[in-house]
């Protein structure tokens, strides 16, 4: 929908009020030079209504020229300071894009940056915990062999203590079935040496 412009419509107006009184003034004149012929013009009226009107004309022509040329001078710089202004408008559109770009890059620099130091930081940590884990497994098994070797040792010594107990029994009632009683006192006896020799 076309919109009506007031100053389009005053102009309008003026240059249809322009040709009216151009075509009555041509009538006029024709009019004039038909009283001239017919009687000396100056003494009929409508010369008179005729020279006042062309009068009138020339009169008003000059300023109604120079309200429209100062109309279309306001119409053509109120349209130069809406095209400067959008030109100022895409300017700063365009200075707001590159650096909304510009914060976008840095934005995505420093997101790739953080990634970065944070893969480096979980590899750093992973590694850090695999040789704490591996060192903790290192000490786990010293202590376990310890505990097997201890475990070992304590065996082996009650089995000892088991064997030599239950050959000292052994040895007790075979002796004691088949030895008399002077046979065993001397049996003790070299043992009893036996053990402070060994001592």
């Amino acid at each position: 929908m076309t919109q009506i412009n007031p100053d389009a419509e005053l102009i309008d107006a003026t240059q249809m009020a322009v040709f009216d009184a151009a075509s009555d003034v041509v009538g006029w004149w024709d009019k004039l030079v038909d009283a001239v012929k017919a009687n000396p013009f100056y003494f009929e009226a409508e010369f008179w209504v005729a020279v006042a009107f062309v009068l009138v004309v020339v009169a008003l022509a000059k300023p109604v020229v120079r309200a429209i040329k100062k109309m279309f001078k306001q119409r053509s710089d109120m349209i130069a300071e809406r095209i400067n202004e959008a030109v100022e408008l895409k300017e700063d559109a365009q200075r707001l894009l590159a650096e909304y770009e510009r914060k976008f890059r840095s934005a995505e620099k420093e997101a790739n940056d953080i990634l970065l130091k944070s893969e480096r930081e979980i590899e750093v940590l992973k590694r850090d915990t695999l040789a704490k884990l591996d060192a903790e497994m290192k000490v786990k098994e010293k202590e376990i062999e310890s505990r097997l070797r201890m475990a070992e040792v304590s065996a082996s010594r009650e089995i000892a203590d088991n064997t030599a107990d239950l050959t000292i029994d052994v040895v007790k009632k075979i002796l004691a079935t088949s030895l008399d009683d002077k046979a065993l006192a001397k049996l003790i006896d070299n043992s009893i040496d036996n053990l402070k020799k060994s001592a």
